[in-house]
């Protein structure tokens, strides 16, 4: 018997006898999650794992989803895909599945067509890329917030409040998430009247950035947006441009906008504008989520509390807390937890309150289509995020 029937079969037992399942004794909801908890990508893996165990640990504290505790088994895929298809096939051999989280969008697109045909599980990852709105190709895969495409697009309208005809330079990565957004952005551009002046492909690592700094000295450009990296590289093109008087303002997509990594570049970032899916100012944060967010990290004897929140860390707990709110539903509805069901539970959501970390949410597209602007303030020791709005 699956897991599936079990809990439909426990709720109506409960129903039965007039008392609720206490979460320590009923069938638990089971979660499988690849991360990279060692390699190149490891500082990123260990902290999203952290973000899912305190995350799941609120959600069963509290009940767990619908008395039905939560129990999550994480695995280290090293970021290679290879093993985190292995580790997926895995833990849905066993039948009783109710959720996968991925590491990235190349894992997603491998496991992808088997879950379609077979497995038929709900997912999310940590990647945004862009063809994830592709709903048809990804039947069951949400993405708990907005995509590279529309971090450009959200970045352009930005510059369209402070200039009327802004001009930009894109610097990105030689990776597939960096080249990603590049022909949505053209178009995006096009029709948003933002002039793109140069386009500089860069290593992701291991680079020598003068060259770079110089092209942006003369291409002069009104903004420069940085896309495709993860702390390297883009930090030291930024440094150096400066000393080479390049004016533009420097921008950033969501995994360059982290503010741990953004001040740890210096005074140089001083103005820098990031798109990211969450609110990651968590000092002056209101609203029941982002608070036990809060509580969390200062009880996180790996990081000290800065009075912000890494990105990842705020999307594996939206990504719980979303769960929790549609797998809920499933089971008060005495439907089968089905990635079928489940991602139309997803799809469904309209204006649902997500309690201080994203406003209010409905889906497009299997994901959240908005994100939060922010501009760094970094002089010396002082360092604040302001909050922009387009």
């Amino acid at each position: 018997m699956s897991i599936r029937t079990r809990l439909l079969a426990a709720l109506a037992l409960s129903a039965a006898l007039s008392a609720p399942v206490a979460a320590q004794d009923a069938e638990p909801i089971k979660f499988s999650i690849a991360l990279p908890l060692s390699g190149v990508l490891a500082f990123s893996g260990q902290v999203q794992q952290a973000g899912w165990q305190s995350a799941i640990a609120y959600i069963n504290d509290e009940g767990g989803i619908a008395g039905h505790p939560i129990e999550a088994e994480y695995y280290d895929d090293e970021y290679k895909v290879d093993l985190g298809v292995a580790g997926f096939k895995r833990a849905a051999s066993g039948g009783d599945l109710v959720f996968a989280g991925g590491d990235g969008t190349p894992f997603v697109r491998a496991i992808t067509p088997e879950n379609n045909d077979s497995y038929r599980i709900l997912m999310s990852a940590t990647g945004f890329a862009s063809d994830l709105v592709d709903t048809e190709s990804y039947k069951y895969h949400f993405l708990p917030g907005l995509t590279y495409s529309d971090m450009f697009s959200e970045l352009f309208a930005y510059m369209k409040t402070e200039k009327e005809k802004p001009t930009v330079a894109i610097v990105y990565s030689a990776t597939e998430f960096g080249r990603d957004p590049l022909e949505n952005a053209r178009a995006a551009a096009k029709e948003m009247g933002v002039e793109i002046v140069l386009e500089e492909e860069t290593k992701w690592s291991g680079v020598d950035v003068t060259a770079s700094a110089i092209k942006l000295r003369n291409a002069a450009a009104d903004y420069v947006i940085f896309h495709g990296y993860a702390g390297n590289v883009w930090p030291e093109i930024l440094k150096t441009a400066r000393d080479y008087r390049v004016e533009s303002t420097f921008l950033g997509t969501a995994y360059n906008s982290d503010p741990e990594m953004v001040r740890g570049v210096g005074d140089a970032a001083d103005g820098y504008v990031g798109v990211v899916p969450y609110q990651l100012a968590m000092e002056d944060a209101t609203g029941e989520y982002a608070m036990a967010i809060r509580d969390s990290l200062k009880k996180w004897d790996v990081k000290e509390y800065t009075g912000y929140a890494n990105m990842g860390y705020v999307q594996t707990w939206l990504t719980a807390l979303l769960l929790r709110e549609v797998i809920g539903e499933a089971l008060e509805a005495g439907e089968e937890l089905s990635g079928e069901n489940l991602i139309g539970r997803i799809n469904a959501l309209e204006n649902w309150d997500s309690k201080g970390i994203a406003g209010d949410i409905t889906f497009v597209g299997q994901r959240i289509p908005h994100g939060i602007v922010y501009r760094y303030n970094v002089a010396g020791n002082d360092f604040s995020l302001t909050e922009r709005h387009n």
